[in-house]
């Protein structure tokens, strides 16, 4: 797996030569060491030949709307050689597996929400999310996830905060979420997963429902970089997106150790495979930790 990360923002024309992309003259970077190219400038070009080079060594290529928000991932789907056993095992979970599933997720995130106000000084409400996530029952039946995000928000962006309200706030969240879902979506693809086929989130018209449903305890490792950004003052008028998508950099803890985010993506696919197949009946999940870049030795 690579580990740089390219942002392009301005209109430019990709082409890959001698193993390297070529962004411009003065940005090449050899494939092997990539992992994700985000695409922000749709008069940016990129050769079909760049596309297939990218996917062939790994990398995942995130490309963005007229609105700037990530809506279309290319990756190989080449990756796992059994993908019908993968299948196989979705459509076969026993429905006590996928609700004690379901549970790992919810506390998970909720513990995660909790660290994340931890992390910015708010310990009282703090302490209230991690009795809530001791309550969640089997398939969160009592929904506790929704009560737990009523006095999360609140507490982390303020008492007139609403998710559903226009801001530079929540752009930038729901910016970092999607890149974060297409991250996670590379890894389950890579493993023979169909992403359709969620444990909890289950639309007919959503692709990515098994990537909605393994993001949700990444999420509060988003809320934390955008909430460093807001006390920066990087988000009263517009919010910098290459700031945002730092986040796949960002470090996180999982396995005991500190990995990037993109790192801990992989990991829980990983874990999840071992889940459906029976070989394990816990996922690893991350850890949300103060928002530091990793450091590559």
């Amino acid at each position: 797996m690579g580990f740089i990360n390219v942002f392009i923002g301005s209109e430019c024309d990709i082409r890959v030569k001698n193993n390297k992309l070529i962004v411009t003259e003065e940005n090449q970077f050899p494939l092997e060491d990539i992992n994700c190219v985000m695409a922000d400038n749709l008069k940016t070009s990129i050769t079909l030949y760049a596309l297939n080079e990218l996917t062939k060594a790994g990398a995942a290529v995130i490309i963005c709307d007229e609105k700037h928000m990530p809506s279309s991932l290319i990756t190989t789907q080449a990756g796992y050689f059994k993908r019908l056993s993968v299948l196989k095992a979705q459509a076969e979970i026993s429905k006590p597996r996928k609700k004690g599933l379901w549970k790992q997720i919810v506390i998970r995130k909720i513990e995660n929400q909790a660290n994340c106000l931890r992390i910015y000084g708010k310990e009282k409400e703090a302490l209230k999310l991690e009795d809530i996530s001791k309550t969640v029952a089997s398939n969160d039946s009592d929904n506790k996830e929704a009560e737990s995000a009523r006095l999360y928000f609140t507490a982390l962006f303020g008492k007139g905060f609403t998710r559903t309200s226009e801001s530079n706030i929540n752009g930038a969240l729901n910016y970092g979420y999607a890149i974060v879902r297409s991250l996670i979506a590379r890894q389950l693809a890579a493993r023979g997963f169909e992403c359709a086929y969620g444990i909890f989130h289950r639309s007919e018209l959503n692709a990515f429902n098994l990537a909605d449903d393994i993001m949700e305890p990444f999420r509060p490792t988003v809320d934390a970089l955008v909430y460093k950004l807001c006390m920066q003052g990087s988000l009263e008028n517009k919010f910098d997106k290459r700031q945002i998508f730092s986040i796949v950099d960002a470090d996180i803890k999982i396995n005991g150790g500190r990995y990037t985010l993109s790192r801990a993506a992989e990991i829980t696919a990983e874990s999840l495979l071992s889940y459906f197949k029976g070989e394990s009946d816990k996922l690893n999940m991350p850890l949300c930790i103060e928002i530091i870049q990793h450091s590559y030795e």
